[in-house]
């Protein structure tokens, strides 16, 4: 026990949860990141950039600004969008999009899984058990 503290008694179990962020950069730039596939799958779900903004919580200009970054840095046209008016715009996943948030959703999954194994040989139990 360290000089001045008092031991505290728990009355209920304590349970660490592993968490796992990962993004991709390109010279330094985040290019692509859970979160912006997450944003890019919510956006290609409602329809519009506007829907997805507001599906994650997020403005607008936020949601386009990181879509904008995406584009930029992989590349590739990751939405088709279409100006709105009186018919209403919207947005839609490009074959590249959709390509990229299936392989980020493929990766995900994967790194969670050996997250949750790695918990357990370091730790002795699962998060959640």
């Amino acid at each position: 026990m360290l000089c001045g503290t008092l031991p505290i008694e728990r009355t209920t179990e304590i349970r660490m949860e592993p968490q796992f962020n990962v993004w991709f950069e390109i010279d330094g730039e985040v290019a692509a990141s859970r979160w912006r596939m997450e944003l890019l799958a919510a956006i290609g779900r409602q329809g519009s950039i506007t829907g997805g903004a507001e599906a994650m919580g997020v403005p607008y200009r936020v949601a386009w600004q990181k879509i904008h970054e995406m584009e930029q840095r992989l590349g590739e046209q990751l939405l088709d969008t279409k100006t709105g008016g009186s018919q209403g715009g919207g947005a839609r996943l490009t074959e590249a999009g959709r390509a990229h948030v299936e392989r980020m959703l493929a990766f995900c999954a994967r790194s969670d899984a050996a997250i949750e194994q790695i918990y357990q040989d370091v730790f002795g139990e699962m998060p959640n058990t």
